[in-house]
């Protein structure tokens, strides 16, 4: 039985373009890069660094003091180099691959969460830091790293194949819609931090696991601290249960299993930096790192999620034109008998 001939250039991996891959791969590196430092003027305190938009104090470059200087590197990282970087990207999608949907669609997208967050961040300045503006800033960004994740992850892979299950060995297996639900609960959880800071809630509890000796304090602000630390129990629970069902040896590809135990690693340290930057009295070394690695367990939980979504819905199992030879020997307890 033939296969089926690609329909377009990404429909099969080795068919996409290198110099597209590799713009699409920089693009998201950069992404993350520029999210992190965002959590640098963040937890420094530094939003405010530069007090006008879009100059510095009405000047081109900043004065020499720490808090203006982190402020403006942001700005420059974002106008300078993650920008251009995401509308090149865009427009060689829309050029290159304007009749693949599954690349001029994240494209698109990427090109207005680009836009709304410009705006988003020169409001923050504009407005004085407002909390919920700050929230949707990094809202936002989180969503244009998973974007830009999803073109690198198709332009690498192929397209996505929507099936909420996989067929192995016979059987259904939902890994994929655990897995998307999983990195929903953990974008609810960088949610969940950010309100958590911008409300002036982080330094409310000032102990770990419990909050001023309490599970349940009475405060409105320790009781906002304590609400994000419950959702990190809760959502953190089954994301690592999803985590260990794609860790299962000889169940899924080799590098599905070394993925979903590297993301399964990193959400570990980040709840352990977090109890970390408690019990050091909330060094902004470890806030940041706090803020950096809750980033990566993102980024890496979107990535083991879309490469799930490409895999064929039954790739663990034999097509019944070219059945896949046993070559191990079934215990003799399984051994047909003779007739």
């Amino acid at each position: 039985m033939a296969l089926a001939q690609p329909k377009t250039l990404l429909d099969h991996p080795s068919r996409a373009l290198p110099w597209f891959r590799g713009l699409t791969l920089a693009t998201a590196i950069c992404t993350f890069g520029l999210v992190i430092l965002g959590g640098v003027v963040r937890v420094t305190d530094s939003g405010l660094g530069c007090p006008d938009w879009p100059l510095c104090y009405g000047s081109l470059l900043p004065p020499l003091e720490s808090k203006a200087i982190i402020e403006f590197s942001h700005r420059v990282v974002a106008s300078l180099l993650v920008g251009p970087l995401i509308l090149v990207t865009v427009g060689m999608a829309w050029i290159s691959y304007r009749r693949v949907p599954w690349v001029v669609i994240p494209a698109t997208v990427a090109l207005i969460l680009l836009i709304v967050q410009a705006l988003l961040g020169g409001s923050t300045v504009v407005n004085d830091l407002p909390g919920p503006v700050i929230s949707a800033h990094l809202a936002v960004g989180e969503a244009l790293l998973a974007c830009l994740i999803l073109l690198t992850v198709v332009a690498f892979r192929g397209p996505l194949l929507i099936a909420f299950s996989r067929i192995i060995g016979g059987q259904k297996d939902r890994l994929p819609l655990l897995l998307l639900a999983a990195t929903v609960s953990i974008y609810a959880l960088l949610i969940s931090g950010s309100i958590v800071t911008t409300s002036g809630a982080t330094f409310a509890c000032a102990d770990w696991p419990l909050c001023q000796g309490e599970m349940f304090p009475e405060d409105r602000l320790p009781n906002i601290h304590m609400g994000h630390r419950f959702l990190v129990v809760i959502f953190g629970l089954f994301v690592m249960y999803s985590l260990m069902r794609g860790s299962r040896k000889g169940r899924w590809p080799k590098y599905i299993r070394i993925l979903s135990m590297g993301v399964g690693a990193m959400l570990v340290a980040q709840v352990m930096i977090g109890a970390g930057t408690i019990w050091l009295t909330f060094p902004q070394e470890f806030r940041a790192l706090h803020l950096g690695a809750g980033t990566a367990v993102w980024g890496g939980i979107a990535v083991l999620t879309l490469l799930i979504f490409t895999l064929n819905p039954t790739f663990g199992n034999p097509s019944p034109g070219n059945p896949k030879p046993d070559t191990k020997k079934a215990p003799p307890d399984e051994e047909p008998a003779n007739a």
